[in-house]
């Protein structure tokens, strides 16, 4: 099983080479980035023509896009010029970075008057069916093209979408109906839902259709969810693994400490707990 290091370790203006660096340092087996460059410091393009210059000095590193087209409630001219972008997208991906994830979403849903916290009013709380019909109709699309390519889609369990729970996210994955799209498969954000699964539900319900993962864990005090480094949060991260047949995963550090150390003790933690279940 690949580890990969998550953007969100060391994200921001001009810190790219440092992010790329720490994978190489700290031996991560690759990285998980956004398709779409937010930053200033470089246009989409040098955005690009870095990564894949990353990848051709370290061809063995995987690399793993994220981001979305907001299927749901988006603006028609906005969802179509997406959905041409990320079509261009993917065979760049593939070509130059090797790339056979994507991990994905259909667009946040947040209701009027609630704030991204309110989990339990949000995403597939406020759905209706013309929203799983649309982001099924999307997700067909971009799926047919990653097929094509020799990649999948993985949609991320996360809280302020559509598949916000594994529930939910089945129900998209039975309307989707695409060979090529799955699921991305996060316990930290299920665990921060009101209404998300146990581990074994979650499995139950959705292991079938699991194509990647992100690790990270949490607290949750008085309500409210804290994140924590992966060994001491709330979430049994070695349970997770010993359910997870997947060739690679990314762990993942929604914090704003010391990204560097996390990284580095993160891994350490995935070396331990993989080599004493036998799974290295």
């Amino acid at each position: 099983m690949k580890i990969l290091l998550h953007v969100n370790y060391c994200e921001g203006r001009g810190r790219l080479p440092e992010l790329l660096a720490m994978a190489v340092r700290l031996g991560y087996d690759g990285v998980e980035l956004r398709w779409k460059y937010a930053f200033d410091d470089l246009t989409q393009e040098e955005y690009q023509q870095r990564v894949a210059d990353f990848k051709s000095r370290h061809p063995a590193m995987e690399i793993v896009f994220g981001g979305g087209i907001k299927f749901c409630r988006g603006e028609a001219d906005e969802v179509r010029r997406d959905t041409d972008r990320y079509l261009d997208f993917l065979p760049w991906a593939r070509a130059q970075c090797g790339t056979t994830i994507m991990n994905g979403t259909t667009g946040p849903m947040v209701a009027l008057g609630c704030t991204w916290r309110d989990y339990d009013r949000n995403g597939s709380a406020m759905a209706t069916e013309k929203d799983y019909q649309d982001a099924a109709a999307g997700l067909r699309v971009i799926g047919r093209r990653a097929g094509e390519l020799g990649m999948k889609i993985g949609l991320e369990t996360h809280c302020c979408y559509l598949h916000d729970t594994a529930a939910s996210s089945r129900k998209l994955m039975d309307l989707t109906d695409c060979p090529h799209v799955g699921l991305n498969y996060d316990q930290g954000n299920i665990f921060a839902h009101p209404h998300g699964e146990s581990i074994d539900e979650v499995f139950r319900l959705i292991g079938g259709k699991m194509v990647y993962a992100h690790l990270k864990n949490a607290h949750k005090v008085k309500g409210e969810y804290l994140a924590a480094p992966l060994r001491y949060g709330a979430i049994n991260t070695r349970y997770i693994l010993q359910k997870l047949n997947l060739p690679m995963l990314a762990t993942e550090y929604p914090c704003t400490g010391d990204g560097f150390y996390a990284a580095k003790d993160d891994l350490d933690y995935m070396r331990f707990t993989l080599q004493n279940l036998s799974l290295t």
